[in-house]
């Protein structure tokens, strides 16, 4: 029960649990995980950037600081997420500079070829179905745009006892693999480790489809 519960909880937050809880230890833990996507994103001053389940926010903050000229979004399936970092980042939401909406990752709430960078740090496990999701990453990436996603290993998940609850564990060749059937171009497949698990960081650009 303890698990089925905080798998839930991991997976869409609620109330005092999400923002009290769940939104530092998500900003602490995985610091490396978001270090790894910053890196590969390149973020420039003119992107227009999506994260897919931003959490506790750290990556809006850390994209927020070099998208001086252009645009940040997220959407995250937790409204309890969505309200704490529409209340933290309330100052560039109302300068139009972030938009923030509750939303699954099966039904991006943007149009095509919105975006040039596409991003996820651990949230990929949580949704329920992975290959529609990216393929809507891929829609909403204009030609040319870049998808990273960095997420713990099936091997540092699979003994967990919330790992038993519905999360979708893979490695990084499924996911490439995913990606390429989607219409990314693969470049980057690599594994690496902090001391909390192993982890890894999928990089793909998107390809026009014929």
């Amino acid at each position: 029960m303890i698990g089925k519960f905080l798998a839930g909880q991991l997976s869409r937050p609620s109330g005092a649990i999400g923002h009290l809880i769940l939104a530092p230890l998500w900003n602490s833990r995985n610091r490396a995980l978001n270090d790894t996507a910053l890196k590969h994103l390149s973020l420039e001053a003119d992107d227009v950037v999506l994260e897919i389940g931003f959490g506790g926010g750290y990556l809006l903050g850390r994209s927020l600081a070099r998208v001086t000229r252009g645009t940040v979004a997220g959407i995250d399936a937790s409204a309890a997420m969505a309200n704490y970092c529409l209340r933290k980042y309330q100052r560039e939401v109302r300068a139009g500079r972030l938009e923030l909406k509750c939303a699954s990752v099966e039904a991006i709430p943007y149009g095509a070829d919105r975006f040039n960078k596409v991003f996820s740090v651990n949230s990929l496990f949580y949704w329920p179905y992975v290959g529609q999701g990216i393929g809507e990453c891929w829609r909403v990436t204009c030609d040319g745009g870049t998808l990273v996603l960095v997420f713990t290993s099936r091997e540092s998940l699979k003994d967990r006892p919330f790992a038993q609850h519905g999360l979708a564990l893979h490695d990084g060749a499924e996911v490439g693999q995913m990606m390429i059937d989607a219409g990314f171009r693969v470049s980057r497949v690599e594994e690496a480790h902090d001391r909390h698990r192993r982890y890894w960081c999928v990089v793909g650009t998107k390809v026009s489809r014929p």
